[in-house]
């Protein structure tokens, strides 16, 4: 029994004085890090903790976060509501710690145990030109998409259907998975970016100025001869002015023609006028149908037919007004 304790006394001396306590050189001064990880070639994170493993978890976590703090630092526009804001940071932060694992992260041989706060430090790291050859071919995948959309939309002669091209554009450019990747490579490696992703970014700028002018030339003219009060029309009017669209005065003048089926779903009964309504709406252009959108509005009872009717009517008008949407797949 004595010799099992002397031996356990000798081990645990052992074991400390293998621990190294000299302070590492990057962790010698505020500025040691980056002098010994210089920013132009490395991207570099301390970190501590109460053993090696969990200094070295700790310092693979400020890595992340430095990611994510620098993506949604310059995303190019705002959210203002905290449950986006929160969506957007855990988005980010799960694409951030799925890309860093592609690569890898390195860690410090030279980590120390400081004596004084009783903790590991370390630092995580990655080589940004190793990091990029593993991260620029999965981000040209989604750089060749964007070109594909922007490229067909400069090609297309409809100019309705050039407006809806350039929205798809848009709106992939705009998307949070594009965004969050383009910003990541930037933080990553931004000469390589600036470089080899030049031609995106000169699309992505050119886009609002085309969507802008294909939209002025494809004006819109909505055809439902059969309404109540406007509403409908007014209703797909709405929907139109806020994509930015102008309208036509006639059918033959438009670059888009809507043609809106409403069936009214009408029944008269003991208890009064009931309406059941739904519509259909397609979207066609000289080159022949691009879309169709349907709505179903909720069922409208009342003892007069007017009031029964113009409830029904509205239903489908705030149908349109939630659910009409220009993004789609015309591809």
């Amino acid at each position: 029994m004595k010799n099992s304790s002397i031996l356990i006394i000798i081990t645990v001396l052992a074991s400390c004085a293998s621990t190294p306590t000299d302070p590492a050189p990057w962790d010698s001064s505020p500025a040691a890090i980056r002098q010994t990880f210089p920013d132009s070639e490395y991207i570099a994170q301390r970190g501590r903790g109460a053993t090696r493993a969990a200094a070295e978890a700790n310092a693979a976590a400020e890595l992340a976060r430095f990611f994510s703090s620098q993506i949604s630092a310059n995303r190019g526009y705002r959210i203002t509501t905290n449950n986006a804001e929160e969506s957007i940071s855990t988005h980010d932060e799960a694409f951030v710690n799925s890309q860093i694992n592609l690569f890898g992260i390195r860690y410090a041989d030279d980590a120390y145990y400081r004596k004084d706060l009783r903790e590991w430090r370390t630092v995580a790291w990655v080589e940004r030109d190793e990091a990029w050859t593993v991260y620029s071919p999965r981000f040209r995948q989604q750089a060749d998409s964007l070109i594909a959309l922007f490229e067909a939309a400069e090609q297309e002669t409809d100019q309705f259907r050039r407006a809806l091209r350039f929205i798809a554009a848009d709106n992939y450019a705009r998307s949070d998975a594009f965004e969050s990747a383009s910003l990541f490579g930037q933080v990553l490696h931004p000469q390589r970016m600036n470089v080899e992703f030049a031609s995106v970014r000169t699309r992505i700028a050119a886009i609002p100025q085309r969507l802008e002018a294909s939209r002025r030339n494809a004006s819109i003219f909505i055809d439902c001869p059969v309404d109540f009060e406007n509403l409908v029309s007014n209703a797909f009017a709405s929907r139109f002015t806020a994509f930015g669209f102008p309208f036509a005065n006639s059918r033959n003048a438009a670059a888009a023609v809507i043609s809106v089926t409403v069936s009214e779903g009408m029944q008269q009964r003991d208890l009064g006028i009931f309406y059941h309504p739904s519509l259909q709406a397609v979207i066609s252009t000289s080159q022949g149908v691009l879309f169709s959108f349907s709505a179903q509005g909720e069922r409208a009872q009342a003892v007069t037919p007017d009031v029964a009717k113009r409830r029904a009517y509205q239903s489908l008008a705030d149908k349109v007004r939630e659910s009409f949407s220009l993004n789609v797949n015309i591809f």
